[in-house]
């Protein structure tokens, strides 16, 4: 492979995540975050493979090691594995880097933070398949998975950014449950998402439809009723 073939398929890969990114951004119309606040998000969650990658091997060693009924491993290896670490890892990115950050004034921000830390891991995977497997896995993933981990982060982001609200306005106990809940449910979608793409082909299509449609309706409303998170 011709350095210029390593460079056209870098770049291939890296395109769609920027294009997705630079629509967020655009998105937020009240008060846009730090452009280097957003960049070390990014670079924090392509940083964020590696601890993934370690966290799944042995999972997966951990799953190859017992016998399991074909649905048992499938559920193990393609929901569990990477919907938990994988959303868990982002997760703990996000609340560590920004959560009592200043620029965390608005709650869209929080949607902001999420997706700019979700395509950071996104886009250094993107370049690991699209550099072992060609153009026609960039066009592929471009379509789907870089999508995918952008919706993931807008469903985290959106209960983040509500789970802040509800801690400016003394409701802490109801704050920790949307924190855990923001997590859970990126989790639960992106490991339906690997579930159903590798054991129920036939339903993946009509399931990530259905994700595009409610993702890009809770993105809109959450763009349309964002808010300062005091009132001071």
């Amino acid at each position: 492979m011709t350095i210029t073939s390593i460079l056209f398929l870098i770049a291939a890969a890296l395109i769609p995540p920027f294009v997705l990114l630079l629509v967020i951004y655009r998105m937020d119309k009240i008060e846009q975050e730090p452009p280097g606040m957003l960049m070390g998000l990014f670079f924090k969650g392509l940083l964020g493979m590696f601890p993934i990658l370690i966290l799944e091997i042995l999972a997966s060693q951990f799953v190859d090691f017992f016998p399991w009924s074909y649905l048992g491993y499938l559920f193990l290896s393609y929901f569990c594995i990477p919907g938990f670490i994988e959303e868990g890892v982002k997760y703990r990115i996000l609340k560590k880097n920004t959560w009592n950050d200043p620029n965390f004034n608005f709650r869209f921000d929080a949607v902001v933070y999420s997706v700019f830390v979700s395509l950071g891991f996104a886009a250094v995977e993107n370049v690991m398949y699209v550099l072992n497997h060609g153009f026609s896995t960039a066009v592929l993933r471009a379509i789907f998975s870089i999508p995918g981990h952008a919706m993931f982060g807008v469903v985290m982001g959106v209960g983040f950014g509500t789970a802040k609200w509800m801690e400016t306005l003394g409701q802490r106990q109801q704050a920790q449950s949307l924190l855990k809940r923001s997590w859970l449910t990126a989790a639960v979608l992106h490991g339906f998402y690997d579930f159903l793409l590798v054991g129920f082909g036939w339903v993946f299509y009509p399931y990530f439809i259905g994700l595009v449609i409610y993702v890009v309706r809770l993105l809109k409303k959450s763009a349309r009723e964002d808010g300062p998170l005091s009132f001071g």
